[in-house]
């Protein structure tokens, strides 16, 4: 019996199994979210899962974890506070210059940079960044770097698709290739041989 693959995988997990990876499991893994959503994109069309669900899906997960962060960080959560202090105290007071002089584009472009996405809720709140402002601008960014990553794997697996495509019309030349290939090398080694004796 063979072992299922991982789109068979995913597949029985469906759409809460990707919400649960993107709001809970993916926060403790050293799985970067680009790298998840690009394979979630690449997966979602080897299964019947719709892509644009498994976005739709996965920008919830995101947005839970990340208000769930920040209203950590309004409570004083000692693992907020330690997530704080990992940051170097110079870029820590660069972020929170920024954030007073021009929040909306320092949210933005924490949201889209992969370090800081995931410092996004915490540093915003605990500089006194309203919750409706950190959601919307929060939830835009989100909506946008998920599909930009999904994308990135629908395309990656269309090309692939082409590509494996294009070898199968030629699989035979492929594999006459090699076995000629292979022939001469063993008749080159044999050869070889026979006058080293």
């Amino acid at each position: 019996m063979s072992q299922p693959g991982l789109p068979e995988y995913i597949y029985h997990l469906s759409y809460f199994g990707i919400f649960l990876w993107f709001a809970f499991i993916e926060q403790l893994t050293p799985i970067p979210e680009e790298i998840s959503l690009v394979s979630l994109g690449y997966v979602s069309m080897h299964t019947p899962l719709n892509p644009v669900i498994c976005g739709l899906v996965s920008v919830i997960g995101l947005l839970t974890a990340d208000n769930l962060f920040f209203y950590l960080s309004l409570k004083g959560s000692k693992l907020a506070h330690k997530l704080v202090n990992k940051v170097s105290h110079q870029l820590m007071d660069r972020i929170k210059q920024n954030l007073q002089h021009n929040s909306k584009k320092t949210l933005i472009i924490m949201a889209l940079l992969p370090k800081l996405r995931f410092l996004s809720p915490i540093i915003s709140a605990t500089t006194g960044i309203s919750w409706k402002l950190f959601f919307l601008i929060n939830s835009i960014a989100t909506i946008f770097y998920t599909t930009v990553y999904i994308l990135i794997g629908i395309f990656f697996y269309s090309q692939l698709e082409m590509l494996l495509h294009e070898l199968k019309l030629f699989q035979h030349v492929i594999f006459i290739g090699v076995m000629i290939s292979i022939a001469v090398f063993l008749i080159l080694r044999i050869r070889k041989t026979i006058e080293a004796k």
